[in-house]
């Protein structure tokens, strides 16, 4: 009878674990894959997967510091809520350093010169997506500006030739119309080469900015200098009370020049370029990013810009025989 039942109980304890086994096999299974759809989901289904935790936009102090963050607040609020994410502007000396930045990956985002944004495509994988239009209703048409030779009507000075013994200030080694274009017009026009072009005024010297060179215009520091016709455009309220203002004159202007993109580094998430680029598009629409166009005189908003249309800027490179080392030098 003992034997009996205790047959019976294995027969019946060994059901119940195979059954609890399969059981728990079966579930196991089942939680698997279900994990793993999960994890699919989440990673295939979030836009914002890989996003930086704040999106860093790297300035250039083509002014005042004051005067130029004071213009980029309405921008940082506006961004801030299109992209719902804090934005940090990063300050830095020059185009070197803020190529340099994107490269180590300090900043996202930034405005370039066109030559400079030649480098950070190289240098940093910069990829150019927007530029500002000036003109309400505009279009790529519009993005043209000039490299503008100025002097005061004191000095005489009507031509390329006059600078010939004369000083002369550009912006930034690596400035299109502060330095580049200039240069490009002495050698083309005057038949000057780069190995004697700095020789033909009596001084050069990089005031660091557009506006440093119109005020080493105005307050007679040197008597000529390269500028970007926009860029001093934008600060004409802020000298048009200096005692030489009246004085001031352009005497050489150059071919148009497509004007500096907006570039965010390229290894970023799509997903997280396709914002930034589609906040820029939109910013006319929007009443905080209006604030920031009206400020800038930024009155057609932005257009989408690529990396072709600065093939000219390349051309005009490759023609000076401007290597990388040479523009950041």
């Amino acid at each position: 009878m003992s034997k009996w039942f205790l047959g019976l109980l294995l027969t019946f304890l060994l059901v119940v674990v195979t059954a609890c086994g399969g059981e728990s096999a079966s579930k196991t299974q089942e939680g698997s894959s279900a994990n793993e759809g999960s994890e699919n989901v989440v990673s295939g289904g979030d836009e914002r997967s890989g996003w930086p935790d704040k999106f860093i936009f790297g300035l250039l102090p083509t002014e005042d510091q004051a005067e130029l963050a004071k213009r980029y607040d309405p921008l940082i609020e506006y961004l801030e809520e299109y992209l719902g994410m804090d934005v940090e502007l990063y300050n830095v000396a020059n185009y070197t350093a803020l190529i340099e930045a994107m490269a180590n990956g300090h900043i996202h985002g930034s405005t370039f010169g066109p030559f400079s944004y030649l480098l950070a495509h190289e240098r940093a994988n910069g990829e150019a997506f927007a530029i500002p239009i000036r003109q309400e209703g505009g279009t790529l048409d519009d993005i043209f500006y000039y490299a503008q030779m100025i002097t005061l009507e004191e000095h005489g000075v009507n031509s390329l030739e006059d600078i010939k013994g004369n000083s002369l200030a550009y912006a930034d080694p690596a400035s299109a119309s502060g330095h580049l274009f200039p240069k490009a017009m002495l050698i083309n026009e005057l038949g000057l080469t780069m190995d004697n072009v700095d020789d033909f005024p009596s001084d050069v010297i990089f005031s660091g900015s557009h506006e440093a060179s119109l005020y080493s215009v105005l307050n007679g520091d040197v008597k000529t200098a390269g500028v970007c016709s926009t860029c001093i455009e934008r600060v004409f309220d802020r000298v048009k009370d200096h005692k030489n203002f009246d004085q001031l004159k352009v005497f050489h202007e150059s071919a148009p020049i497509p004007g500096g993109p907006y570039v965010i580094q390229g290894d970023l998430p799509q997903s997280f370029k396709d914002k930034v680029k589609q906040a820029f598009l939109d910013m006319k629409d929007h009443e905080q990013g209006k604030k920031f166009l009206e400020e800038n005189d930024y009155l057609g908003g932005y257009a989408e810009v690529g990396h072709e249309v600065y093939n000219v800027v390349q051309e005009t490179a490759e023609a000076l025989g401007l290597s990388p080392e040479d523009l950041l030098n």
